[in-house]
């Protein structure tokens, strides 16, 4: 998509910001473009998630002080252990300091990778997905290609920090060591999601987006539901990462929608599996979202989350969380027409309660 699309969208553009006073209405350019409000009448505009709506909701539920349990990876996963059913570690720099490769979080490293050869290796703030590497440590040669490392070079580097005589392993210690210098601390085993899943999209696990809000009282209550589903190349399937979105029931989990990129492109089908996308049901959706209002009751002090859960033959597993959940990604101008209205009524209901 372009940014201004014509001279009269700019004219458009032009006149809601100069009369855009009210704080609700306060636009940003996904708005403009992505939600296409160039299109819109007076009255449609009023029923959608703008910017300064979304950014109201989370300034009014959302305690900054706490947003680092979300923002941080290692400790979004303390914090919710209990609903990530897969094995990861983290790698804590302050154990590190001296003999780089006789301390525990060595230790710890070296079991894990043992145990799981192919890894995905995360960084603290990552978000949409970036950063992230997929690991196999019988095959490393991609992994130092891509972070631009001459092996040679770099383990004669990492030979340096060794005792004298210490050189086994040198393998797994060049591999920990770049792991801390690209800050990529958090280690996961691999999801494997669910074979109707991987019948969609198998080039990446393909996330469920349940959000919510929890009220004073601890009720959760859901305001939207979507999936993101990869492209067929990119082993993330974030929406600003390539991958597409639609729609979810939240009463039966179906996709009642064709899929959609940020590029404006719909899919009917997949453009790898050509799975059709509108009318596929999501396994364990009932089961997801119970797991999240479990997870939404932990988090007093930020109670509107974006949630996101990958699907296993063994039920869903929690992936991360979002405390600034993206509004455009409910309302995208091509699926929008005379007649369309915004997801804006029903967050106020559920925001009333």
């Amino acid at each position: 998509m372009t940014f201004v699309k014509s001279q009269e969208n700019l004219k458009c553009l032009l006149f809601l910001i100069w009369f855009g006073v009210d704080l609700d209405m306060v636009l940003g350019y996904m708005d403009y473009d992505i939600i296409g409000f160039y299109k819109l009448t007076g009255k449609q505009r009023k029923t959608m998630i703008t910017r300064g709506k979304n950014d109201k909701i989370v300034k009014k539920l959302n305690d900054r002080k706490y947003w680092h349990i979300f923002n941080n990876k290692n400790e979004f996963n303390l914090a919710f252990a209990r609903f990530i059913y897969r094995d990861w570690v983290i790698i804590n720099t302050k154990n590190t300091s001296r003999n780089l490769f006789k301390n525990e979080e060595y230790i710890k490293y070296k079991h894990f990778i043992k145990k799981h050869p192919v890894f995905f290796a995360k960084p603290n703030d990552g978000q949409c997905g970036k950063g992230i590497q997929k690991i196999d440590f019988n095959n490393l040669e991609k992994y130092y290609a891509d972070n631009d490392i001459n092996y040679d070079n770099y383990s004669k580097v990492v030979k340096s920090y060794m005792v004298e005589n210490d050189v086994a392993d040198l393998k797994e210690k060049c591999l920990f060591k770049s792991l801390l210098d690209f800050k990529l601390l958090l280690l996961e085993e691999p999801i494997m999601q669910h074979d109707s899943m991987n019948k969609l999209n198998p080039s990446c696990v393909n996330t469920i987006r349940l959000v919510t809000i929890m009220n004073k009282k601890g009720d959760v209550s859901f305001l939207a539901s979507f999936i993101r589903i990869g492209n067929g190349v990119n082993v993330v399937d974030n929406f600003n990462s390539g991958g597409m979105t639609a729609r979810v029931s939240l009463e039966t989990g179906e996709i009642i929608e064709d899929a959609i990129n940020k590029e404006g492109t719909m899919f009917k089908n997949h453009p790898v599996t050509k799975t059709k996308i509108r009318g596929f049901k999501i396994p364990f959706f009932e089961e997801a979202k119970n797991m999240v209002v479990e997870a939404a009751k932990l988090s007093e002090h930020v109670r509107y989350v974006g949630w996101d859960v990958a699907i296993t033959n063994n039920g869903p597993t929690l992936v991360e969380g979002n405390q600034y959940p993206g509004h455009d990604i409910y309302q995208v101008a091509e699926k929008l027409d005379e007649n369309s209205i915004g997801v804006w009524p029903e967050f106020k209901k559920v925001l009333k309660g």
